[in-house]
């Protein structure tokens, strides 16, 4: 069987009263995806998220966003892939990723491939746009219960 290894970015925006989770575009998938990638050999799950985050939002770790030194969750399952057209085993570690800087969020706006979604849209696996949302994308938020009462590090209830 077909092994995905991967680490995934938990990125939050918070847009009046509703939470918003970043998705990004893929042409491959044909669907909205959460942020991440495969590890490379040798590579931590976390140090992976780091080095996706990077390269797929162009941003600079601990100066543009921060990643959550442990993983807030791991998943094992198995799914069909449609891109490679078979059953997958699929590995996954969970970063919640807080963006720092006002500029790292104008960055994110700013890349027509990156959008906000929010719970409803991830739900349906329908942006508003029409486009398909990946049905792992909602497999992963529902298995974290969509962070409900999760914090970043540092932050008290009150925040």
């Amino acid at each position: 069987m077909r092994e995905s290894i991967a680490s995934v970015a938990l990125i939050r925006y918070q847009d009046q009263a509703d939470t918003k989770w970043l998705t990004r575009w893929n042409d491959k998938w044909r669907a909205y995806s959460l942020v991440g990638g495969h590890l490379e050999p040798g590579e931590s799950f976390r140090d992976c998220i780091i080095r996706e985050v990077t390269e797929e939002l162009g941003l600079q770790p601990d100066i543009d966003f921060v990643v959550s030194p442990r993983p807030v969750a791991h998943l094992e399952f198995v799914a069909w892939s449609a891109s490679a057209r078979s059953d997958t085993a699929y590995t996954m570690e969970l970063f919640e990723v807080k963006l720092i800087r006002p500029e790292a969020v104008d960055v994110v706006h700013r890349e027509p491939h990156n959008r906000w979604m929010s719970e409803a849209e991830i739900r349906k696996e329908l942006a508003t746009d029409g486009r398909p949302v990946s049905e792992t994308a909602k497999r992963l938020l529902n298995s974290v219960e969509w962070m409900k009462g999760c914090r970043h590090e540092g932050e008290t209830e009150e925040e």
